[in-house]
Parts: C-alpha cells; structure tokens; sequence
C-alpha cells in the first residue's frame, strides 16, 4: 500500500527548520498540502497548525501530529566568534560532537561544525567520561566582530543531515520526530474523502518543551476521542536487552498502553488492537516508563478526551541520524485511515 504515500513529501519535511516555537517553514508546507482538502485552516497564537473535515456523523476526532524538532539556541558570543549554546529539547550532548548545524538569523543561514577540546590536550580524566553539553561551541567561520555581526543571542540552531534510504526500506535523516507523524497525518486526511468521524486536524508547536501547542489547540475544540501520532524510540539494537527494546523497527505501528503522561483508556487501546487485526495491519503495543507526548496533553483538556498516541519506531531519536522503516509509516498510515473509515468500536 506505499505506493499511495508519497515519500517525497516526507523527505521535504525533514529538511525544514523547525526547532520549538520557530515551526513556521513546517507550517507553511503542511498547510499547502492540506488546501485542497481541509476547511477553516489557521494558526492559533501558539503557532498550532489547524483544520477540519466534516464527517459523515456527529462523532469528532482530533488527530495530532508536532511539528517542532530538538535544537539549540545561541547563549553566548565569544570574542574569537565561537558560539555557545543551550538545548532546545531533550538533547544527547554525545550525539553533537562533531556535527553540522545549520545557525539561523535575522541575517540568513549560516553553516557551522559542533566542536570541543581536542583529544590529543585533554587529560586521561577528560577522555574517560562523556562531554558535557557547556564543553561543546559551534564555529562558524568567522572572527568575533564578524560573527557579532551575523548572529545574535537567542539565534536558533538546527542539526543538518540529508535525507537518505539505505539497506531494505530504511529512512535516516534529522527531524522524523515528528516529521514522519505529521507525513501520516496528512497522508490519511488526503486519502480518505469521507471520514466517518469529523476530524479536527491539529500539526502542534512546541511539544518537545513540554507539550505545550497541543494542549492549547485541544481546548478550543470539542472532541469524542483523540490520536497524537508521533515517534518513539526504538532501542532493538546492540548493548541492549529485548526486555528493553519498547518497540523495534519494522514490526509496525506502536499502540500505547501507558507512558509518563498518559494511560490510554482500555476501550480504546483494545478497539484500536482490534482494528489493526480486522484490517490486517502490522502493529506492536507501547509500554514506556520514560517520556511523553501530546495525548498527555490532549487527554486532560477540558472535561477530558479518551486519547492515545500511535507511534512510528525510530531508532537514534532525537539526534540528527534518526532511523524508521518504509512499513511502520506505512502501518501508522493504515491505522489512521481505518480509524477515519470504520471508527473505533467499545466492543468486538
């Protein structure tokens, strides 16, 4: 069923800038493609991305999806031009060492490279634990007065990594958190004429920092259930034990049970599992003691939404070398038009 998606579009999408509270390039393209099929789109005062389907029924849905991306922000100017920075998101510093970023200002974007104190000058003590994220500066080629100049504090930083396919039906790339649940979000709206629910699409700013978009756009609108579609990580991989893995890539869509912020409602975590098996869709169950996103946010708004989020298996999360697989977005898309198409049952 791939061939219906159009990858293209999410390769587009990974490559905007779009670090929390500065999503305005990703808003921009996703409300291109929603145009030709949704009505009353708008940006709140938060930057949330906005619109609506009118449904078949009275029953409204609200799918989420975020659109910011983990990044830095500059802090400080030293007088030889070399930029210190805070985190924008939950950060690894070890994934920065090293790394391309792009800087963006008021003046354009300029190009830098993440650096330390070189091996070769640094202790024994040094060299045997992990850098720390104050011991990193981006240089971005140009002196002290020269870098003044171009860039200012609060300035923000994306990680810059091009988009590829590798091995069988792998994606790597930065920003698949939430890129790739946005990609499905829209794919499905764009697939499916008819919803039988009506269908409050909401693309939300600032989850990384605390969820914050969707819990604003979820109040303004009134709502029989709710779907945030996002990332989670996938830790199938060496050094760590099955027990451990949450989910593994290529084994589908991740339905989930509980993690910090949100506990799905049994009806609704069995109705979404039986309708994965009536459609014969890949899908494997969320269990995550750490971490969060915005069904924790949707589910408490007002006098409450029955929510739970559907997440896509990225191993690397939150770095700028993100990996998913081709059929977990494809599954994720699946779930979500079966949702649109035959609704979510209280009973088999």
């Amino acid at each position: 069923m791939d061939q219906k998606l159009d990858f293209s579009i999410l390769k587009t999408l990974t490559q905007l800038p779009g670090v929390s509270g500065r999503e305005d390039a990703v808003r921009q393209e996703l409300a291109k493609h929603l145009a030709p099929v949704a009505q009353n789109i708008r940006t709140d005062a938060l930057g949330n991305l906005l619109a609506y389907i009118p449904g078949t029924t009275d029953k409204n849905i609200i799918l989420c999806a975020h659109m910011d991306e983990v990044g830095l922000m500059v802090k400080y100017i030293s007088d030889e031009g070399f930029l210190s920075f805070v985190p924008v998101g939950g950060i690894d510093p070890r994934t920065l060492l090293a790394q391309r970023v792009h800087v963006h200002t008021r003046r354009g974007v300029f190009p830098g490279v993440i650096g330390t104190k070189p091996a070769h000058i640094t202790s024994d003590a040094e060299r045997a634990r992990a850098v720390a994220m104050g011991e990193l500066f981006i240089d971005i080629g140009f002196s002290g007065q020269e870098a003044l100049k171009r860039v200012e504090l609060g300035d923000f930083v994306t990680l810059d990594r091009p988009f590829i396919e590798f091995g069988k039906g792998r994606f790597c790339a930065k920003a698949f958190d939430n890129r790739a649940g946005c990609f499905c979000l829209l794919e499905a709206v764009k697939r499916i004429k008819k919803p039988l629910y009506g269908v409050h699409i909401v693309f939300s700013s600032q989850e990384e920092v605390g969820l914050r978009g969707a819990g604003t756009a979820a109040f303004g609108l009134d709502a029989d259930l709710a779907l945030a579609i996002d990332t989670t990580g996938a830790a199938d991989i060496p050094l760590c034990h099955p027990q451990d893995y949450l989910v593994c890539l290529g084994q589908g869509v991740a339905i989930s049970a509980i993690d910090s912020t949100t506990i799905t409602p049994a009806w609704l975590f069995e109705g979404l599992k039986r309708l994965c098996r009536n459609e014969n869709i890949a899908y494997q169950v969320r269990i995550a003691p750490r971490g969060g996103n915005d069904a924790g946010a949707l589910h408490r708004s007002k006098s409450g939404i029955a929510s739970c989020a559907l997440s896509i298996p990225t191993r690397n999360i939150h770095s700028n070398v993100e990996v998913v697989d081709r059929q977990d977005i494809v599954s994720a898309t699946d779930l979500l038009c079966a949702v649109l198409e035959k609704g979510v049952s209280r009973r088999g």
